[in-house]
Parts: C-alpha cells; sequence; structure tokens
C-alpha cells in the first residue's frame, strides 16, 4: 500500500468505535497485499449500507466522484445537512479577487471550500 496516503492518520481513524473508514481503489489498482474494497466509491458507499439516522460523510476527492457519490448518500437516506463535500475545484486565487470560484451568491475560497449539501442545494447546480 505504498500509495496510500495518510496512512497512519486512517488507521487512527478506524480505530475510533464510532467511526467505520472504508478503504477502495478503482477495479486494477488493487495490489497483492489490498485488504479494501475494490470498485467505485459510490458502490462501496451502497454495499456499505451505512445508517442513516446518526451518520455524517465527508466526500472528498475527484469531481466526477463527488458527483456520483452526492446522490447515492441522498438515495441511503443521509440528511443534506450531515453529507459534506468540497468545492475545492473552482478556487483559482484563494483571496475572493479574480471572482472565477464564485457559485451563486458565494466566494468558494472565502466561504468555503468545505460545504454541507444543505448549502450546496442552494446555489445554482454549476459546482
Amino acid at each position: 500500500m505504498a500509495g496510500l496516503v495518510y496512512a497512519d492518520e486512517l488507521d487512527q481513524w478506524a480505530a475510533h468505535p464510532r467511526v467505520r473508514v472504508i478503504k477502495t481503489v478503482d477495479p486494477g489498482g488493487e495490489t497483492p497485499d489490498w485488504k479494501g474494497e475494490i470498485g467505485f466509491v459510490p458502490a462501496a458507499f451502497e454495499r456499505a449500507s451505512v445508517p442513516a439516522g446518526n451518520s455524517a460523510a465527508l466526500v472528498i476527492g475527484p469531481p466526477i466522484m463527488i458527483k456520483n457519490t452526492l446522490p447515492v448518500l441522498d438515495r441511503l437516506g443521509l440528511a443534506p445537512k450531515d453529507i459534506y463535500t468540497s468545492l475545492e475545484n473552482r478556487m483559482k486565487c484563494g483571496l475572493g479577487k479574480c471572482g472565477r470560484c464564485n457559485c451563486g451568491p458565494l466566494y468558494v475560497c472565502k466561504e468555503g471550500p468545505v460545504l454541507s449539501m444543505e448549502q450546496m442545494r442552494q446555489l445554482p447546480a454549476d459546482y
């Protein structure tokens, strides 16, 4: 697992009794010593059967993975206030000067980049 970043931190999170860490790689990305899931993240969430009542999801990664995972979490019943993601891919200057991160009334670099789905649903669907 030489390519796994923050492996120690993930192990620390996994040791917490109220946290479940699911490690997954795309098909073909596994190595002989890989012990995690194999498949795309949205499918891994569906297989995990996350209990919606007392859960929060933090979805950070490539924009296409985020886009395909958020609807799965919604179908699983997680409340929009409990689903968080990042719009950092919209940021350019990081100071609110260039306007490239503007999404409706929000400047992602100043008021984000981590937002809940509840917040994102109030924005134009161009994220």
